[in-house]
């Protein structure tokens, strides 16, 4: 397992780099600009409503309301940290709720007839990220010097959960991270894309968490240690395409360690599905 510290010094490249945040304004994405703040970043927070502890702090933190299923929002969004700073470094996508739907409903409309699921969260944790990864794209590749992208998955898209829309989005996540890293860099474009999957971590994800958790001993970890993790891998440019977990603050790279690894072995001297849709390409090419 590639467990790794990240260190103080680790950290220090971000100063002066310019960074959208979605849902900044409470538990992950708010320990996250605090501390692009602390290190002298700029940061562009896009969420449905300003943190409760708002400050200026000397111009370096702009708040745009933002919902993140509203493509126009997104759009805004971008446009005016572009605006504002004339460039965009690093976007972390980590705006998300709770779990919503109940596939074991048996709640009828009016007509008698079963009411369909709610896609709410779907709509925020896995839709809306895809849209602020892509909107991220856009943009960092009109610089040369490019950035990196990193995306708030779960450790519950490792694993089976009943909470089945979360799941799902994060699942989803996981995929969307693994995909978007290898097409940007089979593209040639010059942005980095990471994926956090963090586990139970103190957040608006779910209400006063930390009193249920210490109920029946189990340790939650601080927002601090994801947005730790999120800044490490905007300041780091040798990671792409990685999975990062994090457990009780402690960080593993789990794909090229474990996950690629675990699939080498099961799939035998199958080839890889990528390579496969390579070579069909370039063969439909000729």
């Amino acid at each position: 397992m590639a467990e790794f510290l990240i260190k103080d010094e680790d950290l220090s490249h971000i100063k002066g780099k310019v960074v959208i945040v979605t849902g900044g304004s409470f538990g992950i994405g708010l320990a996250t600009a605090n501390l692009l703040l602390s290190l002298g970043a700029s940061v562009v927070n896009g969420d449905i409503q300003p943190p409760a502890e708002a400050e200026s702090h000397g111009g370096a933190l702009t708040f745009v309301e933002t919902d993140v299923t509203r493509w126009a929002d997104l759009v805004a969004l971008f446009r005016k940290a572009k605006e504002v700073h004339g460039r965009i470094d690093h976007v972390f996508a980590n705006a998300g709720i709770g779990p919503r739907a109940d596939y074991l409903s048996t709640a009828v409309d009016e007509n008698g007839d079963l009411k369909e699921p709610t896609y709410d969260l779907l709509d925020v944790g896995l839709k809306g990220l895809m849209n602020t990864a892509t909107l991220a794209v856009y943009y960092i590749r009109q610089q040369t010097e490019g950035g990196s992208i990193v995306l708030n998955g779960s450790t519950t898209g490792l694993q089976r959960l009943r909470a089945v829309d979360y799941a799902t989005a994060k699942h989803g996540v996981l995929g969307f991270g693994r995909g978007l890293s290898t097409l940007v860099k089979v593209a040639g474009l010059p942005i980095r894309v990471n994926t956090l999957t963090p586990t139970w971590t103190d957040s608006n994800v779910l209400p006063n968490l930390k009193q249920m958790m210490d109920k029946i001993g189990v340790e939650v970890q601080p927002p601090s240690a994801v947005g730790r993790a999120a800044v490490a891998m905007m300041a780091d440019s040798s990671r792409h395409g990685h999975v990062i977990h994090i457990a009780r603050g402690r960080y593993k790279e789990i794909d090229e360690a474990v996950l690629l690894p675990a699939f080498e072995s099961i799939k035998g001297d199958y080839p890889w599905e990528d390579d496969v849709l390579r070579r069909l390409m370039e063969a439909t090419a000729n």
